[in-house]
């Protein structure tokens, strides 16, 4: 049987990470999990090598990819958007 989990994000302070995006992080089993935050028009100006999975909760998120696998994210909609993302690394 599996066994359930709460992943305690109120926990944790909230995490600048680039103009706009937040974040709350927590390691679960050597994952990085965090609940991220873009605020409208923001978005990360550095390309991301790591592969994630991602479910957006909340608002529009638009990925941009670059020849290969690298990534980024960007909120061009009028309200903030949230994500829960999972690191695959």
């Amino acid at each position: 049987m599996r066994k359930r989990a709460v992943v305690p994000f109120d926990a944790e302070q909230w995490a600048h990470e680039a103009d706009g995006v937040r974040a709350l992080v927590r390691d679960v089993d050597g994952k990085r999990w965090a609940v991220v935050d873009y605020a409208p028009g923001s978005g990360r100006p550095e390309w991301c090598s790591v592969g994630h999975l991602g479910f957006v909760l909340s608002g529009e998120i638009e990925y941009e990819f670059e020849s290969g696998e690298p990534h980024r994210g960007r909120n061009r909609g009028a309200v903030p958007a949230r994500l829960l993302v999972i690191d695959e690394s």
